[in-house]
């Protein structure tokens, strides 16, 4: 079976799929991938099933040796991939093909933050609770402990040789901005929110925190009104779902994600647009977000015709 060898594990490389549904209750995080666009397109681009694992890459920087043939694509953040063994630039959004010795090499992103490796196949890993995506917080995923790659580590392949590469078209490309406009699907508790506190809500502009991680997105310079409405203060902990927009006390909204807690116990704005997930996943420090709101039922509509589209 062909393999990848880690020659250099970059800033921070994990290996996902779509999660662990239907374990909240059991206080598992539902971890998975950042940007299920990019994702998804890898793994259609080459074959497989969207269930299938693939490599997310933060900030680049990784060093791969392929042991083998490998048949790739690297969708997300684009980070200048080469093929150093022959010197030559591989494309992104599009397959390529990695000989047996073949090293490829990731630079910093110029756009974006997370890149998406998925290979013909899949990844040959130990699941648990149906998924292998890992989530650190809880132990679990990747080669079996749920920690980030690391140098000398080999993941072996199992191949789909009846597999017709094709190429992304470019409409459905993203291009990733430092400015982003979140789509916001309200909740009750939105609704409880005094006039002021609502139209500041849609006029601020957010700077994304350093403090930031897979389990949620911490937003700076959030509204003075918003952090010192009497109506803003914490509440019987509910469950919480991923795009799920919080206020904590300091009225400084957290934008939670795929290694979120379960349960939470602050007030919710709303809940951003599934079809806007995607760029969650790619927001670093220092880029900005504002809010719009959105009508629930044409996101649905949105939602479904994703997942019909990928066969999830």
């Amino acid at each position: 079976m062909p393999k990848l060898v880690v020659i250099n594990q970059g800033h921070h490389t994990t290996i996902q799929d779509l999660g662990r549904y239907h374990c909240s209750h059991i206080g598992l995080s539902q971890g998975g991938v950042s940007d299920l666009h990019a994702h998804c397109w890898g793994q259609k681009l080459l074959g497989n099933p969207s269930q299938n694992p693939s490599l997310e890459i933060v900030f680049g920087r990784i060093k791969l040796r392929a042991i083998g043939q490998v048949d790739c694509v690297l969708t997300g953040a684009d980070c200048q991939a080469i093929n150093a063994t022959l010197g030559i630039s591989l494309p992104q959004w599009q397959a390529f093909r990695l000989n047996d010795g073949d090293e490829l090499h990731l630079s910093v992103p110029r756009r974006g933050l997370r890149t998406y490796l998925s290979v013909r196949g899949a990844f040959k890993l130990p699941s648990c609770l149906g998924s292998v995506a890992t989530v650190e917080r809880n132990q679990l995923g990747g080669l079996g402990e749920g920690k980030p790659l690391t140098v000398g580590d080999t993941l072996t392949i199992e191949s789909n040789d009846q597999t017709k590469l094709i190429h992304t078209p470019q409409s459905v490309i993203p291009h990733y901005h430092s400015e982003c406009l979140l789509r916001l699907i309200p909740t009750f508790q939105y609704q409880q929110l005094p006039a002021e506190v609502v139209q500041d809500i849609l006029s601020s502009r957010y700077r994304i925190s350093t403090n930031s991680n897979r389990m949620g997105i911490r937003l700076e310079n959030s509204n003075t009104a918003l952090s010192s409405s009497s109506n803003i203060g914490s509440i019987i902990s509910e469950g919480i779902v991923c795009g799920a927009v919080q206020i904590p006390a300091d009225g400084k909204p957290i934008i939670l994600l795929q290694d979120r807690q379960t349960l939470g116990g602050y007030k919710k704005l709303g809940t951003v647009a599934f079809r806007d997930l995607p760029k969650l996943g790619q927001l670093k420090p220092g880029d900005h977000i504002r809010f719009q709101l959105t009508n629930l039922e044409v996101e649905r509509q949105k939602q479904r015709a994703f997942y019909h589209f990928f066969e999830l």
